[in-house]
């Protein structure tokens, strides 16, 4: 399966969302930026779902940052993949440092995509939607936070995951909704898409404005 753009994922995904949502109004979007913004906003617009954003970080390794060997969410908590760090022998030091300058980035996301902060979450049913997860552990620190914000439930959306989710995202979510699931080798999200740009704070900003708000 390919898609087009984020958007169309985003439309595929609310379709096969709509089987499991019977009262709108009980659930909350909450959008990993920034790829899974124009996925959300789609999903939001199909099924009136109030939508915000939910900023974590990848910690990507320091020689090949494109890969993961865990996430940060917004309280500085750190979700480390044991198994990649102990592989790589990453340092303490390491983590540390590439923590501080990732928690540096989150910040700055968050002054710009949430002026106001973060909706109230307590008793809602929370989706976090992504573009697709690989690892999975930045959905993980996002639907944690969800979770220590009050959440009752955490779901996580995404149009394209691995055959394989890991034993943490299945630890994490109540729900899972993957509209394609991929044993593909070499997998990687950027995959399915023929459009995968990397979007620009700006077009995130543009794609928040005229979402419900919680």
């Amino acid at each position: 399966m390919i898609f087009s753009d984020r958007e169309e994922a985003g439309r595929r995904l609310a379709e096969l969302l709509r089987d499991y949502i019977e009262s709108p109004k009980e659930f909350l979007i909450l959008a990993i930026p920034r790829g899974g913004v124009p996925v959300a906003k789609e999903v939001a617009k199909a099924l009136s779902i109030p939508m915000s954003v939910v900023v974590v970080r990848k910690l990507g390794i320091p020689w090949n940052p494109e890969a993961a060997f865990g996430s940060i969410d917004s309280e500085g908590n750190l979700y480390l993949d044991r198994a990649t760090v102990e592989y790589l022998g990453l340092s303490k030091e390491v983590i540390e440092d590439t923590a501080s300058k990732e928690y540096e980035e989150l910040k700055r996301r968050e002054s710009l995509f949430l002026p106001d902060g973060y909706p109230d979450m307590k008793d809602k049913r929370v989706i976090v939607i992504d573009d697709g997860i690989a690892t999975g552990y930045t959905a993980v620190a996002a639907g944690n936070f969800a979770r220590s914000r009050g959440a009752k439930e955490v779901w996580l959306a995404v149009p394209v995951c691995p055959s394989e989710v890991g034993k943490e995202v299945k630890r994490t979510f109540d729900k899972l909704v993957c509209l394609h699931r991929s044993d593909s080798p070499g997998f990687a999200v950027g995959m399915f898409y023929r459009d995968f740009h990397q979007l620009s704070d700006e077009e995130v900003i543009e794609l928040c404005k005229g979402t419900q708000k919680a």
